[in-house]
């Protein structure tokens, strides 16, 4: 079945002409003339038209680019403008988080300071205690 689809899809090709456009012509009648071969006439403004169509289309699409790179600008524009708050809020929070962290660490490095001036006399004491303690076991054990 496929392969009759694809004869009959070359043979339309083969057997269709192809178009080619011709050389143009040109010629300038007053009005009432008789054309000397097959045309199609335009009025003075539809030849206007047709002789600036370029040009318009040139302007048209530079006014275009400029509106759209305005555009794409002003939306790139305002997602920097986004990130930039963005990334001031982190700076303020991360100051904040920074200063309580020091504050934390101030606190502790107190506390710790009075901790160790409280405990020398605690592992002095606990030491001897406990040094007495081994040395009377130890007589006892030797005396039996």
């Amino acid at each position: 079945m496929w392969s009759r689809v694809v004869q009959v899809l070359i043979v339309s090709l083969f057997l269709c002409a192809q178009a080619h456009a011709g050389v143009g012509k040109f010629t300038l009648l007053p009005q009432g003339g008789i054309v000397p071969f097959e045309a199609t006439c335009f009025d003075n403004e539809a030849t206007a038209q047709l002789l600036t169509w370029k040009e318009y289309l040139v302007q048209e699409q530079k006014a275009l680019c400029g509106y759209e790179k305005e555009r794409i600008s002003l939306d790139f524009g305002l997602i920097v403008d986004n990130l930039n708050i963005t990334l001031d809020e982190t700076k303020v929070r991360y100051q904040v988080e920074i200063g309580t962290r020091d504050e934390e660490i101030e606190k502790l490095r107190d506390i710790i300071k009075k901790n160790k001036k409280m405990n020398i006399p605690v592992v002095i004491a606990s030491s001897v205690a406990v040094g007495i303690a081994i040395g009377f076991g130890s007589y006892h054990i030797a005396r039996r």
